[in-house]
C-alpha cells in the first residue's frame, strides 16, 4: 500500500522535475535525480515494514502514540510532494518537512527502547530527510 502512495507522488514529481525542478537554483550536494528514486523506494519499503513492527508490536504505554506519530509522519510525508513539485510552494514545504523532521525524530526516540527493530528502520529515512530538508532550504532560499 505504501508503495502504491509513493508510485502516485512519484508521477506527481515527474511532471514537476520535468518543468519546474530543473530550472531551479539547486546546491552543488543535490544528487542526481536516479538517486531519489532509488533512495525513496527502498525508504518506502523500510517505512511499510517499520509500520507493520509497529502494528505487530505487544501493547506497551506509549503504543497509541507511537501509532499516531507514524501516521502523522505518513501524512506529512504524503503532502511534501505536492507542496514542493505540485504547487511549487518550496517555503511550505520546507515548513512541512521540518515538522516531518520533528516527528521522525520522536518517533524514534519513542520506539529505540520498545521497538528497537522500529527504530533502526527509521534511522535512514531521518538522515535522508535532513539531506531533503537542507536541499528544500537552498531551493527556496536562492529561488
Amino acid at each position: 500500500m505504501l508503495t502504491l502512495i509513493g508510485s502516485a507522488m512519484g508521477s506527481v514529481t515527474n511532471n514537476g522535475i520535468d518543468t519546474w525542478y530543473h530550472t531551479l537554483n539547486r546546491s552543488v550536494l543535490t544528487p542526481p535525480d536516479y538517486m531519489f528514486g532509488v533512495a525513496w523506494s527502498i525508504l518506502y519499503t523500510m517505512i511499510a515494514v517499520c509500520g507493520w513492527c509497529i502494528w505487530g508490536a505487544k501493547p506497551c504505554k506509549d503504543l497509541r502514540l507511537i501509532k499516531g506519530l507514524y501516521i502523522f509522519q505518513l501524512i506529512l510525508n504524503w503532502m511534501w510532494t505536492p507542496l514542493f513539485f505540485g504547487y511549487h510552494l518550496t517555503g511550505l514545504a520546507f515548513i512541512c518537512l521540518t515538522v516531518m523532521v520533528v516527528v521522525v525524530a520522536t518517533l524514534v526516540l519513542k520506539t529505540y527502547k520498545k521497538l528497537l527493530s522500529a527504530a533502526l528502520l527509521l534511522t535512514p529515512y531521518l538522515l535522508w530527510l535532513l539531506i531533503a530538508g537542507y536541499l528544500n532550504f537552498y531551493m527556496w532560499l536562492y529561488n
